[in-house]
C-alpha cells in the first residue's frame, strides 16, 4: 500500500472515532447530529475491515429503532438540539407500531443486509460473526418483510416510497414533477437549522421543504396507518435506486439464511418477483431504451430524468451484457471534469454536467457523492468491467485526497460541499482502499 493510501486509511478511522458515540456513528458533527439508517449501514462496511465490534454495534444500534411491523426509521433521535425536523415534530406515537426510542416516521434505502454480509465476509472467526447473523437476521427480515408487503400492494417485488427523503436522494430532479402536483395546505409554521450551518445554495429550497414537511402532516393525520397511506399520500414512486438495492440487500439476506440454515422460500419469492418485474417498471421500451427511471404510480408513467439513478441498475444481475455495456458506456457522458483540466477517469456527478437543470453546488441536482460512486464501481465491477471499475476507484480516492471528507463535492472543481468529516465518505474510502485488489 503506498503512502498516500496509508495516510487516507489513518485520516479515515480518525473521523469515525470522532463521529464514534458510544454504539453509533454519527453522519458528521456539522449538521447531522443523530443515526441515520443507510449512513449506519455504510458506516458498518468500513468498521468491517478493522474494527468488527464497532461494525456489529453500528447494525444492531440502529435496529433498536425498528417499528412493530417491521419498518426501519431513517433517524433515530439520539443527539441534543440542532437539526430539523427533530422528534418532536413527528409525533410518531401516532402510531400504534413505534418504538419507545424517538425515531422518525419513514425509512431509507435498505443497505444493512450488504453490510452484514461485509461484516462476515471480513471476519476471521467465522463462527462469532455466525453468532451477529443470528441476531441480526431476523430484524432484517422482518424490515424486507415490512418493504415487500405495506409497501408493495401491487405484489411486484418493487418498494413504494412515500417521501423524496426515503430515496436518500432527496431533491432529485426526478422528484421535480410528482411534488409540484402536490397543493400544500394548512402547513404549520416552521423554521429550518440546516442553512444556517451550510450555505442556502448548496441545500433544497424553501418550496421543496415546504413539500417535504407537508407529505410528513399527511402521514401524521393518518397516524402513520401504511394501508391509509397507501391510498392517501400524493407521493406515491417504485424507485429505482431503492429497489436496486433492496434486490442486492436479499441476495445477500438469501446468502445469510444459508449459513445459519434458515427457511428461503419468502426470500427467494421477493427475489423473484423483482425479477420478473424490474424492467417492466423500469425500462418499459426495452430494449430501445438506454435508460432505467422511476415508475411514478399516481402519474401511472415513468419518470424520464437522466440522472445517476438510471446508472445504479448496474449494481443488480437484472441487465443483460448488451444493457450492462451501454451503461457503462453513457456514464462518460455523466462525468466530473475539473476547471481547467481533463480528468481521464472522471468521477460521476448525480446529473450529466450538460444537463440544462444541472448545478455543481445543489445537494443531488449536479454534485459528486461518494455512496453512489462506491456502489456504481461494485457495478462496474460485477459486470466484469474490470478496467473501468478500477479507474472509478482510483478517481474516487484521488477526489478524497486532493479536498477531504465532504458530504458531496462540486464537479468542475471538486470543492467539499455540505457536511464536512463526513463518516459514509469516511467509512467507504475505507472499504474501497482495502479491497483485496488493492
Amino acid at each position: 500500500m503506498n503512502t498516500k493510501k496509508e495516510k487516507l486509511l489513518i485520516e479515515a478511522k480518525k473521523i469515525l472515532e470522532e463521529n464514534w458515540r458510544e454504539k453509533y456513528t454519527i453522519p458528521s458533527p456539522k449538521l447531522y447530529p443523530h443515526q441515520w439508517s443507510w449512513d449506519s449501514a455504510f458506516v458498518s462496511i468500513g468498521y468491517s475491515h478493522y474494527d468488527l465490534e464497532k461494525a456489529k454495534k453500528e447494525l444492531l444500534s440502529m435496529f433498536e429503532g425498528q417499528w412493530s411491523n417491521g419498518m426501519l426509521p431513517h433517524i433515530i433521535f439520539r443527539g441534543g438540539d440542532g437539526y430539523f425536523p427533530g422528534n418532536e415534530y413527528w409525533h410518531t406515537g401516532l402510531s400504534e407500531f413505534s418504538p419507545e426510542i424517538k425515531t422518525s416516521g419513514i425509512t431509507q434505502p435498505p443497505v444493512h443486509a450488504l453490510a452484514a454480509w461485509h461484516v462476515y465476509e471480513n471476519s476471521r472467526d467465522k463462527k462469532e460473526a455466525k453468532v451477529f447473523l443470528e441476531e441480526i437476521f431476523s430484524k432484517i427480515l422482518h424490515f424486507h418483510r415490512y418493504l415487500l408487503t405495506k409497501r408493495d400492494r401491487e405484489r411486484s417485488g418493487l418498494v413504494t416510497i412515500f417521501h423524496p427523503w426515503e430515496s436518500g436522494l432527496d431533491n432529485s430532479l426526478r422528484w421535480d414533477e410528482p411534488l409540484a402536483r402536490i397543493k400544500v395546505e394548512n402547513l404549520p409554521e416552521y423554521e429550518r437549522i440546516d442553512t444556517e450551518k451550510v450555505s442556502s445554495e448548496q441545500r433544497p429550497t424553501k418550496d421543496d421543504y415546504d413539500r417535504y414537511l407537508y407529505l410528513i402532516e399527511v402521514m401524521k393525520k393518518y397516524n402513520y396507518d401504511e394501508e391509509t397511506l397507501y391510498e392517501k399520500i400524493p407521493f406515491k414512486i417504485k424507485d429505482v435506486v431503492f429497489n436496486s438495492i433492496l434486490y442486492e440487500a436479499n441476495k445477500a439476506l438469501l446468502k445469510i439464511a444459508d449459513i445459519l440454515g434458515n427457511d428461503k422460500n419468502e426470500i427467494k419469492t421477493w427475489i423473484q418477483r423483482t425479477k420478473k418485474n424490474y424492467i417492466r417498471y423500469f425500462c418499459p421500451d426495452e430494449p430501445s431504451n438506454l435508460l432505467l427511471f422511476d415508475y411514478d404510480l399516481i402519474a401511472g408513467k415513468n419518470i424520464v430524468k437522466k440522472t445517476v439513478a438510471s446508472l445504479v441498475s448496474l449494481c443488480t444481475d437484472l441487465l443483460s451484457q448488451k444493457q450492462a455495456k451501454e451503461l457503462a458506456s453513457w456514464m462518460k457522458h455523466s462525468h466530473m471534469c475539473r476547471e481547467n483540466c481533463v480528468h481521464e477517469h472522471p468521477v460521476i456527478t448525480s446529473i450529466s454536467v450538460d444537463d440544462l437543470q444541472f448545478n455543481p453546488l445543489n445537494y443531488w441536482r449536479g454534485p459528486v457523492w461518494i455512496n453512489i460512486n462506491w456502489m456504481l464501481h461494485q457495478g462496474l465491477r460485477n459486470y466484469g468491467f474490470t478496467e473501468e471499475a478500477r479507474n472509478l476507484k482510483k478517481s474516487i480516492i484521488d477526489l478524497v485526497a486532493e479536498h477531504g471528507f465532504y458530504e458531496y463535492f462540486n464537479p468542475l472543481s471538486g470543492e467539499g460541499l455540505g457536511a464536512d468529516s463526513f463518516s459514509w465518505t469516511a467509512a467507504l474510502l475505507i472499504d474501497l482502499i482495502s479491497e483485496k485488489d488493492g
